[in-house]
């Protein structure tokens, strides 16, 4: 039987050989769930191959001690190899944290250890006897008491790790389920070589059947890699289906602890795969406000509002029960909706606008009508008030009396100029006006009747460029903002006057509270900001209508007008105010020839 060592050889070459290709073949599959371990337990075996076909053919005794030693690299390290496939195989978390990870790594590097300082204390063979067989001469290891650990805790092991394969098993639809049958084949035939070389239950003294063994399980996990597409059907189902969704998913234990989690979760959430088995609280920020006050159910769901960005998240956590209706933990969905959000504000602001172009256009009319049908009616009541008070003596009561009816008609006119303007259809009379002038001549007027009660200040840039306005209607807008200001700031309050200019795109107009319409190019502009209360979005949605007031007294027609003239003059308004912060007013005068403002109108 001569020819019994050189076969015993080749074949654990060829296993070598095989074991490395399955390793390549893990390694381009590295992303699936368990193919990093198993990559790595192929490279072992086939050092182990390697090793063992080397010392079956070498003569020199010294350079088989030492092969045999080189060997223990990849045989104390085999039964984690196997827990790590396995588990992560079988989608089972615990094994791939940090601390446990080390755990599981600390008696094999004590093995290898005890192994390369064997001389010093005999742990792992007290002696080594060299016997003349047929089939050549072999040696005998005789096993020392940490040999029999090393033994047991690989065993452990790997008995652990096949448990968990045959549970995750239980959960594999039933036509992926030959792909495990590959892998416990793979698994059997190993084990029963080396309880054959533990019970010395071999053909020849010496002989390990052990890495032998593992060249058919080579060959079933290549049949099953083939076959079955062991790594590509169950795990790449899972792949696609769960790491391919935009939803974030994670799994959680009845402590929630993270056991399980999906790409998009990553990107939503910030964990990491080493974030398995933390408290969600400790790395999810957002956690503790998701789950306040009860939210977050399925019925329920909680949206959070992550920085930077903003970016929104909607959040659901259902329960997960075993078939028994047993509390096993929580199914967590993240969902980015903040481009849902942002369409839905979107659509929000439009419906908005169109609401309130529909309010205006209807108001427009309405105050249009009115105040032509009214300015009808002082023209006649006007007309006959004069006659009457030219007709009586100067210093009779009914003379008082007509002068008391000219006097009411005249401010009912200004009302009804005022209507006018806020319709748009006020006389507007352009010339070329000096804005920065015209501001200065309005913050110096009010100055004196205000400096009782607050601060005045005007910001003057320089000469400006003429714009194409009604000076009289500009002086009004001005007036109002500035009487408006004062109003709304407190004893001592600071009201500041600016003028400037500055160009205007598409998306700044777009911006505005009126005038989006408007064209790009060159404005100048006149700014007025208080230090006042604010303005609370309540009113700042209704501060523009007529009539309407925040004030005891008063028409409410101040701003309307000064919305029509900024309509009339095809120019823009924004108003930026939050309760507590102050209120800007700023309304743009276009440098555009022709289009400042629209033909006047009677």
């Amino acid at each position: 039987m001569s020819w019994l060592p050189p076969l015993h050889a080749i074949a654990l070459f060829f296993a070598t050989g095989l074991s490395i290709w399955a390793a390549v073949f893990a390694r381009a599959r590295r992303a699936l769930p368990g193919s990093p371990a198993f990559g790595w337990l192929m490279l072992a075996v086939a050092h182990w191959c390697l090793t063992s076909a080397l010392h079956s053919l070498v003569p020199d005794m010294a350079f088989r001690i030492v092969i045999a030693k080189v060997q223990y690299l990849a045989v104390s390290g085999i039964g984690v190899l196997w827990l790590l496939f396995t588990s992560g195989y079988a989608r089972v978390a615990w094994p791939s944290h940090p601390a446990v990870r080390t755990a599981l790594w600390a008696l094999p590097a004590l093995t290898l250890a005890a192994v390369i300082t064997n001389e010093a204390h005999g742990l792992i063979w007290q002696e080594i006897r060299a016997v003349n067989t047929p089939w050549g001469q072999r040696l005998i290891y005789q096993p020392g008491p940490w040999y029999w650990v090393h033994i047991a805790y690989s065993y452990a092991v790997v008995l652990i790790g096949t448990w968990m394969l045959a549970h995750g098993v239980a959960g594999f639809p039933p036509p992926y389920r030959p792909q495990v049958v590959a892998v416990a084949l793979g698994l059997v035939v190993p084990i029963v070589g080396n309880i054959a070389y533990l019970t010395y239950l071999r053909p020849v003294g010496g002989f390990d059947l052990t890495p032998l063994a593992f060249a058919v399980a080579g060959l079933c996990f290549t049949w099953g890699l083939y076959r079955y597409r062991l790594f590509g059907l169950v795990p790449l189902a899972r792949d696609m289906v769960v790491d391919s969704m935009d939803d974030g998913v994670l799994v959680l234990d009845a402590e929630r602890r993270i056991i399980d989690l999906n790409f998009a979760a990553e990107r939503h959430t910030g964990c990491k795969p080493a974030s398995v088995g933390m408290e969600i609280a400790d790395v999810v920020p957002w956690w503790t406000q998701a789950t306040a006050e009860g939210r977050a159910s399925a019925e329920l769901p909680a949206v959070v509002k992550v920085e930077p960005g903003p970016r929104f998240l909607e959040v659901r956590v259902l329960p997960v029960r075993s078939p028994g209706r047993r509390f096993e933990g929580w199914l967590v969905t993240v969902r980015d909706i903040t481009s849902r959000r942002r369409v839905e504000a979107d659509r929000y602001a439009l419906e908005r606008r169109v609401q309130e172009q529909q309010k205006s256009e209807s108001l427009t009319v309405f105050a249009a009508g009115v105040a032509h049908d009214f300015n009808n009616l002082l023209t006649g009541i006007l007309g006959n008030a004069d006659l009457l008070a030219m007709q009586a003596p100067p210093d009779s009561a009914q003379r008082r009396t007509a002068e008391a009816i000219v006097i009411g008609s005249q401010r009912a006119a200004d009302l009804v100029s005022k209507m006018l303007a806020y319709a748009g259809e006020g006389r507007v009379v352009s010339e070329r006006v000096d804005l920065d002038t015209l501001v200065q001549e309005m913050v110096d007027v009010m100055s004196a009747s205000v400096s009782k009660h607050c601060t005045l200040v005007y910001n003057s840039p320089g000469p400006l460029p003429l714009v194409d306005a009604d000076p009289t209607q500009i002086r009004q807008v001005v007036l109002n903002l500035i009487m408006n200001a004062t109003e709304a700031v407190d004893e001592g309050g600071l009201v500041t006057v600016a003028t400037g200019q500055e160009s205007l795109d598409r998306e700044a107009l777009s911006k505005m509270t009126f005038g989006g319409e408007a064209e790009p190019g060159r404005y100048v502009f006149v700014d007025v900001v208080d230090n006042g209360h604010g303005i609370s979005e309540d009113t700042m949605a209704r501060m523009f209508d007529p009539f309407f007031s925040t004030k005891e007294t008063g028409r409410g027609l101040g701003l309307a007008a000064v919305r029509g003239i900024v309509r009339s003059h095809q120019a823009a308004l924004r108003v930026t105010s939050a309760p507590g912060q102050g209120t800007r007013f700023r309304v743009w005068l276009s440098l555009i020839p022709g289009r400042q403002s629209r033909p006047a109108t009677r």
